[in-house]
């Protein structure tokens, strides 16, 4: 059976404290994987990302927040993370999505 994104990410445990959360841990990891996928190789270009895509992704998410992480957001979370754990989420996520036919591509394991 296939699990989508989102509930693959909400998998992750929130290393946070509960006092100042604003946003939920697996949107903030949405936005990276998604910015990241678009090209996004710092804070500020995440930040950017949310901005421009604030409409679309509030509507399909139906969130309520009035506007998606900041930089220095992105810098603590990234900060703090356990990327191995994030890396397994995302490849189990992953596996259980795409079935490549023989021949298409094939990542490497490192």
């Amino acid at each position: 059976m296939a699990v989508n994104l989102i509930h693959s990410l909400q998998e992750i445990k929130d290393f946070r404290t509960s006092r100042g959360r604003r946003y939920p841990l697996w949107l903030i990891l949405l936005l990276v994987v998604m910015g990241t996928m678009s090209g996004c190789r710092s804070y500020y270009a995440l930040e950017d990302f949310g901005a421009r895509h604030y409409g679309a992704v509030s509507e399909q998410l139906g969130l309520k927040v009035t506007r998606l992480p900041s930089d220095t957001t992105f810098r603590r979370i990234l900060q703090k993370l356990d990327f191995q754990t994030l890396a397994q989420q995302f490849e189990q996520w992953a596996d259980s999505t795409f079935d490549p036919e023989p021949g298409e591509w094939q990542g490497k394991r490192i």
